[in-house]
């Protein structure tokens, strides 16, 4: 019997497609009929209380990368891919089909795990009790990370 596919399973397949480039490149924003509303741009710096969050473009795909070196001491930097208005950074070198998400939100973006059996895997990168999730503001020109 052959398992239903999981999140996780979309998120390999998504990484696969962007190391071998396949895949259409999305639509420009000036190619999309008035009605229809650009994808956000994920791109720049934001911070949230000491933490920072750096997301650049690489290739097809993102580069996530959250620091603080204050007491919480957080860091987690990796590769990501977009999926809709979101994007998703596996964690599975920590647990097995965790993902962290980057999604919009009113005044940044929001970083967090969508899996409801899965809370504390943000506070995995992090001591203290800290927590990478959270809304995260943008920062402009702020030190390099």
């Amino acid at each position: 019997m052959r398992r239903a596919p999981t999140l996780f399973d979309a998120l390999l397949a998504g990484l696969a497609c962007l190391v071998a480039g396949c895949g259409p490149s999305p639509p420009s924003s000036s190619s999309l009929p008035p009605h229809v509303a650009a994808a956000p741009a994920f791109e720049g710096r934001y911070a949230h209380g000491s933490l920072r969050l750096d997301i650049a473009r690489r290739g097809d795909g993102y580069w996530l990368d959250i620091r603080d070196d204050g007491p919480t001491a957080c860091a987690f930097s990796a590769p990501a891919i977009r999926l809709d208005n979101r994007l998703l950074a596996s964690l599975q070198d920590w647990k097995s089909g965790a993902v962290l998400t980057v999604r919009p939100a009113d005044d940044g973006v929001d970083v967090l795990s969508e899996q409801e059996d899965d809370h504390f895997s943000l506070a995995y990168f992090c001591r203290g009790g800290a927590s990478l999730s959270g809304t995260y503001r943008p920062a402009g020109d702020t030190a390099t990370l």
